[in-house]
């Protein structure tokens, strides 16, 4: 498993909200797009991969807890896209006559691909990647 650069604690320190029901999911899955945009980034870095300097990691780990708050977000809006598999399938079941209405496959958006700008800003103060979102 890659790293993961906050806990659900942190992000509710951060957030002042609680961690979504899969946030253990929903961090690896920022960390991994605060990593890609890091890729070229210079810094020293501890045995296991993480950055050695403070202010770096805690970077790092601001901009994966504002990436999955901005999911939280619009999860929370409606979005009807949830990022939690438990979620099921289906958007309405009927038993008398069986009707079944299934949801559409969730396709990649910029959100799901690409940091949010908050998360773009805090890596970008510090020279770890260039502010590359658009609305």
């Amino acid at each position: 498993m890659g790293r993961v650069y906050a806990t659900s604690a942190q992000y509710e320190a951060y957030t002042g909200q609680p961690a979504p029901a899969n946030a253990a999911r929903l961090l690896a899955r920022a960390s991994r797009l605060v990593s890609a945009a890091t890729k070229a980034a210079v810094y020293d870095t501890d045995p296991a991969g993480y950055p050695t300097d403070t202010d770096i990691r805690d970077a790092f780990r601001d901009a994966t807890c504002a990436q999955v708050a901005e999911w939280a977000k619009r999860d929370a809006a409606g979005s009807g896209q949830s990022d939690d598999p438990a979620a099921g399938p289906w958007t309405s079941v009927s038993a008398g006559g069986l009707s079944f209405s299934r949801k559409s496959a969730p396709t990649a958006t910029a959100e799901d691909t690409m940091l949010v700008p908050e998360a773009s800003e805090i890596l970008a103060d510090l020279d770890l990647c260039q502010v590359v979102w658009s609305p």
